[in-house]
């Protein structure tokens, strides 16, 4: 009843990865690996592939880098798409859309993830921000891409827009075109996963962002649903904020001076903050001045 659709960086699963979904999925499944060890595949293009294979109603594209805590975590999975006009649901997200590029967990956000890490460099945490759950799951605007589930049925509407490459952004462009159909994504909370990467968020990763965000961008800020009149109200600040952290990212991950200031004048531009392009060299000067000490060494 559920394909579950990985893109590997090997030729083959691990047997440790395989054998966790094999005890704890507990539904009729079946794993489709796209072999990306020649990055052949950007993250787009792999999920489609391995779409076009699958054959069953519901739909799980998965990390690799994962382990299942939960028993029967196929039924949890099924029992939540049964909720009408679910969109994707997962276990981690946030609440909030603007049209500047951010993270998801830069608002309120919504997690239920064991934080290892393979290495043994950084401490195993259990992030799980559980607040205001509802029959154990919590409508959001994003979904993480670390685990996406849906129907077949929705998956025939939306796909990875493969004009863009890499491996960033995807999980965000597909919660949106969710949600533009008017569907609700959910984070839940009754399936435990222990997640071994602790991500990378380098300028490509950026890039791809900022892409993927231009993409949305002639559409207004998306809150989840019922955000109250207070929220609401706030929207042209949480951008304006959004947007000098775009400029103050752009610097520490190495984008270039001319890059920093075309892109801080789109977005002024976009959401008429003209006061985010005055001294705008000045002010990448004292980032890099000031929080990246790296920059003054070449």
């Amino acid at each position: 009843m559920l394909s579950i659709i990985v893109c590997s960086r090997n030729k083959t699963l691990s047997a440790a990865f395989v054998d966790n979904v094999k005890s704890t999925v507990g539904v009729d499944y079946e794993i489709i690996s796209i072999d990306n060890s020649n990055n052949d595949y950007s993250i787009f293009s792999a999920y489609n592939a391995g779409y076009a294979l699958s054959k069953f109603p519901y739909i799980c594209f998965l990390h690799e880098d994962v382990s299942f805590h939960t028993h029967n975590w196929g039924e949890k999975v099924i029992a939540h798409l049964q909720t009408p006009n679910i969109g994707i649901i997962g276990l981690a997200g946030g609440d909030l859309a603007t049209r500047i590029p951010a993270s998801w967990s830069t608002m309120v956000s919504y997690v239920n993830i064991i934080q290892s890490d393979r290495s043994g460099k950084k401490p195993t945490r259990l992030i799980k921000h559980s607040v205001n759950f509802e029959n154990s799951r919590r409508s959001v605007i994003f979904v993480d891409g670390v685990f996406l589930c849906l129907k077949r049925e929705l998956m025939v509407k939306i796909h990875f827009d493969e004009q863009f490459n890499g491996f960033h952004g995807y999980d965000y462009d597909i919660s949106i075109q969710s949600i533009m159909l008017g569907y609700s994504n959910y984070v839940i909370s009754d399936v435990g996963l222990e997640h071994f990467s602790r991500g990378k968020t380098d300028a490509v990763y950026y890039r791809n962002l900022i892409s993927i965000f231009k993409k949305w961008d002639k559409y207004p800020s998306l809150f989840r649903e019922n955000v109250s009149q207070e929220e609401s109200q706030k929207r042209d600040e949480i951008e304006r904020k959004r947007l000098y952290q775009l400029t103050k990212k752009m610097v520490r991950k190495g984008f270039t001076t001319r890059e920093i200031i075309d892109q801080t004048t789109y977005y002024a531009n976009l959401i008429g903050f003209a006061k985010a392009r005055k001294n705008l060299i000045i002010r990448i000067f004292l980032i890099r001045l000031f929080n990246c000490p790296k920059y003054i060494l070449k």
